[in-house]
């Protein structure tokens, strides 16, 4: 396995020990085992006084004595400072012990939950013991810990992103287990609570670590979609995961509430996972896979293994292919390179563009808290409730108005914020974003040889060695010539049948 099952028990940051090194490899007459450091000054007295001191039993000198006392003099006067400061560059070759430097010993760029009591109370049907079933069978897969790490990217509208927050809490997955990865570009403002509320780029650390208890992770600086992927990809193996899910900051998840026997979604999550983790690191063809998708990429698991294995592996997202076509590259060469694509249910998922009024009541049990957040009592909670079905029929609607009014339309909705610490104009933004897009499209369609808008290069008889062959263009161009040729023959045979008839 090329990573090991046992990770970290927390997101905090180890220490990684780096030893001390020779910064010269091939320095003469060193021994593999010794190491080179800076002399300190009480050394090189030490060293010019050793050396003195034998001058004076095999020199004839005329004044050895008198040299001898200006010597010591001279040494002790250098030696009553720190030893350590100011040292001279002078490297002694010497024998010492293996030694080790820390480096960074925490993350500064996560922000775990707030100690504070957490709304909306999660249904009772949906919290799932750990000594159930679903969760043991994991467990007895996998040490790795948290078991189910869900990353979800936010850049603009955090509006959109609540009601996918509240919705995934609701279903039953472990707030501490979500990590929103705060991609808003605007380095620590979001934390210093600086930018207003109609920024698109604002998102409340307080409310989200707070009241919904779950984790902030933020970015250095803003990166695109192909980015985030990588990003992602490098923290989990920097952790020494074996798998990891994420999900789309405008998409909503329910459990399936009428299906029987009940399953919340995360118990089917946790099933699914025991069903596709003995396979999870195998580099065997006929049993490896690549992701699996649940309801396309909207919430996806990912194996790490498929694109970190030194010889097989895929490797990264291409950042040259940042936003639109991006995803059509990484899928098609997880598939060319015999990953399969895996696809299961789980639950209901949509796919939207607005948000739903007030979420923290539409994804929980109505009456299960007051205006003001506190608690109450319920007598008695169960799936398939008046509401759950209301609720279930309005997101249908909303699904297919995305399509009629725009997919993306949710990113531009935002005006304000403009002349804020670390904002972007949002007009330019948006403009920026699209220009971005079209020009990683280009470069999609120029190293695949195909249509920029073609999402499938196998389609095209496209192979990994296609890619960046400059010849495969023109042999396409050829193809499509006659297949256009094709369709203007048969279209004129039509029109002469029904000229006949």
């Amino acid at each position: 396995m090329p990573f090991p099952q046992n990770s970290w028990p927390s997101w905090s940051n180890r220490y990684h020990a780096v030893s001390v090194i020779d910064p010269e490899d091939n320095r003469e007459n060193m021994d593999e085992k010794e190491s080179i450091r800076p002399m300190s000054w009480g050394e090189i007295f030490f060293e010019v006084y050793m050396n003195f001191f034998s001058f004076l039993f095999t020199a004839r000198s005329k004044f050895p004595v008198f040299g001898f006392v200006i010597g010591i003099a001279l040494g002790y006067t250098i030696s009553l400072g720190n030893p350590y400061d100011h040292r001279p560059s002078v490297y002694l070759h010497r024998p010492v012990a293996s030694e080790h430097l820390n480096t960074w010993g925490e993350d500064f760029y996560f922000y775990p939950p707030l100690d504070e009591d957490r709304y909306p109370t999660v249904p009772s049907y949906n919290v799932l013991p750990e000594p159930s079933e679903a969760f043991e069978s994991a467990r007895n897969l996998t040490s790795q810990s948290p078991i189910t790490p869900l990353f979800v990217p936010f850049t603009r509208n955090y509006i959109m992103l609540r009601q996918t927050i509240l919705s995934y809490i609701a279903a039953g997955w472990p707030r501490s287990q979500i990590y929103i990865i705060d991609n808003s570009g605007t380095m620590d403002a979001n934390y210093k609570d600086l930018l207003s509320i109609d920024n698109p780029f604002h998102l409340n650390y307080t409310t989200f670590r707070g009241r919904y208890g779950v984790n902030i992770v933020r970015t250095p600086a803003l990166l695109n979609f192909a980015q985030l992927q990588n990003y992602m990809l490098a923290t989990a193996m920097n952790r020494n995961w074996t798998h990891y899910y994420w999900t789309h900051q405008d998409i909503v998840v329910l459990s399936d509430e009428l299906k029987t026997p009940y399953r919340s979604l995360y118990e089917n999550v946790l099933l699914s996972l025991a069903e596709v983790y003995p396979t999870m690191s195998s580099m065997e063809e006929d049993s490896r896979w690549g992701i699996v998708w649940y309801d396309f990429d909207w919430l996806t698991l990912v194996n790490v293994a498929a694109a970190a294995d030194t010889k097989h592996g895929v490797g990264s997202w291409d950042t040259f292919i940042p936003y639109y076509a991006t995803d059509c590259d990484y899928y098609e060469r997880l598939r060319l390179s015999k990953f399969p694509i895996l696809e299961k249910k789980v639950g209901d998922i949509f796919d939207l563009s607005t948000a739903v009024p007030d979420p923290e009541h539409a994804f929980f049990v109505r009456g299960n808290q007051t205006a003001e957040g506190s608690p109450e009592e319920i007598e008695e909670e169960a799936p398939g409730s008046a509401q759950y079905k209301e609720l279930k029929k309005e997101l249908k609607v909303m699904m297919a108005n995305k399509g009629k009014t725009g997919r993306n339309t949710w990113q531009d909705v935002q005006k304000g914020g403009k002349g804020e610490p670390w904002t972007y104009d949002p007009s330019g933004f948006q403009k920026a974003w699209w220009g971005m897009a079209d020009a990683g499209r280009t470069v999609y369609g120029q190293k695949w040889g195909v249509n920029k808008f073609q999402c499938y290069p196998r389609s095209q008889g496209k192979t990994l060695e296609s890619m960046w062959n400059p010849e495969e263009p023109k042999k396409d161009e050829k193809e499509a010539e006659k297949e256009e040729e094709k369709k203007e023959e048969k279209k004129e045979e039509k029109e002469d049948e029904q000229k006949n008839d």
